[in-house]
């Protein structure tokens, strides 16, 4: 037997012995609580249900049609970027029209259930790069359908969340690109059990990826993800527990690798006082990719580069939420995670996120957004050509900005912001500035 069978057979052990653990764990821990006097309402049975009504009789909405309420608004944004092309050279600066419906509606169908529906789309126009215009509509990140059940101790929630973006803001390792099509669905179930001082969550998704510009048609896939964890209630204000999942990813086609990615892992929630609230969490990751190259296909050929098969590295995340006074509240973010690459097989990530919100003024908001990444790929084409042939990228980025909403109606609110973002890479030609001042105006129905 060769010693990479071995290595192979003994990761493959260690794997099923920590998922039996973390099944056990759960089993044990629900075993000692669930026979206990009950201490709180349940956050899954009748009675979660009907606070869940009141919660939403109490939201508004501007449009009743039966038993559903809608809220629909319009809004029409203007911006100015000064570099859309995402360069370090032979930049371009454009101004963008962006017109877009927001609809939101919520159908209680009974006593116990209760449907969903979040949906923003839009339509981006380049006033002097007509062929940056947005492909299809624009589909907002929180648009989704969603409908709850509630069933004894258990809350049930099928879903179904959707997606469709073209700025390649968000993708820290893209640049000299404009256009980053990408429409993503992520649809599943899950079910939280609660057992006193033990709750319980398991939940399966499948998500796509489907690209719509057809230089990243490499990236479309598909991944079974199956996820639990079990939270455990010391306190009313201090929970723990273990948390764990595992993701089967195939590509449609042979440039980046089939893998399949393990974590596992534990969490603590706090509040600490009133206003101070806080969350942490840590863990080991494990990723198995097929192969330890990636093809690169140029014209009529195709060119292998090498990059990392395995990965194996911990991850932890933390955040604190923080409201100062009645009118100053921030959010102070920062973790260490590995993801999937799109210019190799994955890409680590160490970031530290600010927000901060303003409401000093009265029917006036503002806020501010900080954030800092320290990136590097595992190999692949980032580095393609120019001498740098399988040479990893190994970036940072900066940014922030500065938003601010005012109220001029009940119905109209006006807003502006801008936003600025840096990009230091170690690869020839892949550093940028970008700077973004846009308005915009919402009318709600």
């Amino acid at each position: 037997m060769s010693r990479s069978h071995v290595v192979s057979s003994h990761r493959d052990q260690l794997r099923k012995s920590i998922a039996l653990l973390f099944v056990m764990a759960m089993l044990v821990a629900a075993a000692g609580v669930y026979g206990q006097d009950l201490v709180r309402p349940s956050f899954a049975g009748q009675a979660a249900s009907e606070a869940r009504q009141e919660d939403i009789s109490r939201i508004p909405y501007n449009l009743l049609l039966g038993p559903v309420r809608f809220r629909v608004g319009a809004t029409v944004g203007a911006e100015y970027n000064d570099n859309v092309n995402y360069a370090e050279i032979n930049t371009q600066d454009d101004f963008i029209i962006t017109p877009s419906l927001s609809l939101d509606a919520i159908w209680p169908v009974t006593q116990l259930n209760t449907l969903r529906l979040d949906l923003g789309i839009g339509y981006s126009f380049y006033l002097d790069h007509s062929n940056y215009n947005t492909n299809t509509i624009l589909i907002a990140p929180k648009s989704q359908i969603a409908f709850d059940i509630f069933v004894g101790d258990f809350r049930i929630n099928i879903h179904d969340r959707m997606q469709l973006q073209q700025d390649p803001i968000q993708e820290g390792a893209l640049s000299n690109v404009a256009k980053y099509g990408r429409f993503e669905n992520t649809a599943g179930i899950s079910v939280l059990w609660d057992l006193n001082k033990l709750l319980l969550t398991v939940g399966y998704d499948h998500y796509n990826f489907v690209s719509t510009t057809s230089i990243f048609d490499y990236l479309d896939r598909n991944a079974e993800i199956v996820y639990g964890s079990a939270a455990f209630i010391v306190t009313p204000t201090i929970t723990i527990g273990p948390e764990a999942n595992a993701v089967f990813t195939r590509y449609d086609q042979s440039v980046l690798n089939d893998n399949t990615d393990y974590s596992a892992g534990g969490f603590v929630e706090a509040k600490l006082t009133n206003n101070l609230r806080v969350r942490a969490a840590a863990g080991y990751q494990w990723i198995d990719f097929d192969h330890n190259f990636v093809i690169v296909p140029f014209g009529p050929f195709a060119f292998i580069v090498p990059d990392n098969k395995n990965l194996s590295d911990y991850y932890v995340n933390g955040l604190i939420a923080h409201r100062l006074s009645a009118t100053i509240s921030q959010t102070l973010s920062a973790g260490h995670e590995n993801q999937l690459g799109v210019n190799s097989n994955y890409i680590t990530l160490n970031y530290v996120r600010h927000t901060m919100s303003w409401n000093l003024i009265r029917n006036t908001l503002l806020s501010t957004e900080f954030f800092f990444e320290d990136a590097r790929e595992s190999g692949g084409f980032a580095g393609f050509g120019g001498g740098q042939l399988g040479t990893p990228e190994h970036f940072h980025r900066i940014g922030g900005a500065i938003t601010v909403g005012y109220q001029l109606t009940p119905h109209v609110t006006l807003g502006a912001r801008y936003q600025g973002t840096s990009k230091d890479s170690n690869l020839f030609l892949r550093d940028y500035n970008q700077n973004r001042i846009s308005v915009d105006a919402t009318y709600s129905f």
